[in-house]
């Protein structure tokens, strides 16, 4: 439950969906204006690639936190909280409501209190040290994880090695606090900041993966492969390598896709550029759904209002109509009349007292990353998934067969030899 009564409307949902299309209505309609939450376009130029709601379409509907960083800086998300609060307060003071919106979805702890239960004098605030800085500005997953591993192998064991943005954050709140996130976390009663209504937009992954392949289509052709273009021109008077790619700008899809094709590299087709930029978009949304579902949804106690944006020809009815009676409940102190979810998106709020967040590393012997590691997979939902699914059982039988040619091989081998010798 809210502690303030400041309003603040968060619209959340995957890439490609219509938030900001949906946040210029709701922003046009209360007297709102926007907060970006988007680790991408904070950065400024490149406004294709990085999806920002273009300018000509906003209807003078002021944007903050959004086109200000260099490339050549990281963003972490201690710099938004302090740019996103800043930026409500200010809205808030000239008596307009707040809409945020934007696609990284983590940085939406910036509207919890996080306040601690114990004393406060207990947490101390510390300089992280120039070692410590260096780990953090690597682009070393490994390095990174192995770090937080050591001070913290709880909060660890919920992450991925290589969600090295998430890893790093956490690594980050020892370094900067001398606390480990899981006694930091334990310490903590989420409340949020402020009186807050969250809307999510939802696609049907289907209709959805088409809209995103087109999007890409449309991005290329309006100059988005110009962007790129500009980036790989900065990238190479500033010799950066590929491992500049897991940091700042560089993360945004699109880049890291046509690097090798930019770089002229031996059998790369534009063609197998264009694709590999449509599947991580689409890995990406549905990256985004589970951070909803598991993360967000929990963290909120499901106090979330769903908008099925799957058939754009029934946005007016099912998106924006429901949006803005939801809304004006909210902004009048109302009862909100409307269900969080019409029926046919009701299964995607879970029962919360069964929600928990996956934890645990399982890490499978049989199936590889491309570097030849071991594959590595979160939570036993997943490790489950994992063990039926079609690349598994073919890695099984294709091991099968090699141990049986190995074993053939050790029994007929002096045969073999003895017949080439003669």
């Amino acid at each position: 439950m809210s502690i303030s009564t400041k309003k603040v409307i968060v619209i959340a949902g995957t890439t490609g969906v219509g938030k900001s299309q949906l946040s210029i209505q709701i922003a046009s309609h209360f007297n709102g204006e926007v907060v970006n939450s988007d680790s991408m376009q904070v950065y400024k130029d490149i406004p294709i690639i990085t999806n920002k709601h273009p300018l000509e379409e906003r209807e003078g509907v002021p944007h903050h936190v959004i086109n200000h960083i260099d490339w050549k800086d990281e963003y972490y998300l201690h710099r938004f909280e302090k740019e996103c609060i800043e930026a409500i307060e200010d809205i808030h003071s000239r008596g307009k409501i707040p809409v945020v919106v934007g696609g990284t979805h983590y940085y939406l702890q910036a509207l919890f209190n996080k306040s601690v239960k114990k004393d406060q004098d207990q947490t101390k605030n510390r300089k992280i040290t120039i070692d410590e800085q260096k780990i953090l500005d690597s682009n070393d997953s490994n390095l990174i994880f192995n770090a937080l591993i050591k001070y913290d192998p709880k909060i660890a064991d919920k992450y991925h090695p290589n969600d090295i943005r998430r890893v790093k954050r956490m690594l980050e709140i020892y370094y900067c606090t001398g606390k480990t996130p899981s006694e930091t976390f334990a310490e903590q009663e989420n409340t949020l900041r402020y009186d807050t209504l969250f809307l999510c937009l939802f696609s049907d992954r289907a209709a959805l993966n088409k809209r995103l392949d087109n999007r890409v289509d449309k991005m290329l052709e309006l100059g988005g492969m110009e962007e790129i273009e500009q980036l790989y021109k900065y990238y190479k008077e500033n010799n950066y390598s590929i491992d500049q790619c897991e940091n700042g700008v560089w993360q945004v899809i699109g880049f890291k896709e046509f690097l090798p094709w930019l770089e002229d590299k031996d059998n790369v087709k534009l063609e197998d550029c264009i694709e590999r930029m449509k599947i991580r978009t689409r890995q990406y949304a549905k990256r985004q759904v589970k951070w909803i579902r598991n993360m967000l949804i929990p963290d909120i106690n499901g106090d979330i209002y769903l908008l099925n944006a799957t058939d754009l020809d029934q946005w007016n009815t099912l998106v924006s109509e429901r949006a803005l009676r939801i809304t004006t409940d909210f902004v009048n102190n109302n009862s909100i009349s409307e269900a969080h979810a019409p029926p046919e998106l009701e299964k995607l709020l879970p029962n919360l007292e069964n929600t928990t967040k996956p934890e645990g590393h399982f890490s499978c012997s049989i199936c590889r990353n491309s570097d030849n590691s071991e594959l590595t997979v979160i939570g036993k939902d997943q490790w489950n998934i994992h063990l039926k699914s079609r690349r598994h059982k073919h890695n099984l039988n294709r091991g099968a067969k090699l141990a049986a040619y190995e074993k053939w091989k050790a029994q007929n081998g002096s045969k073999i030899e003895n017949e080439r010798e003669n």
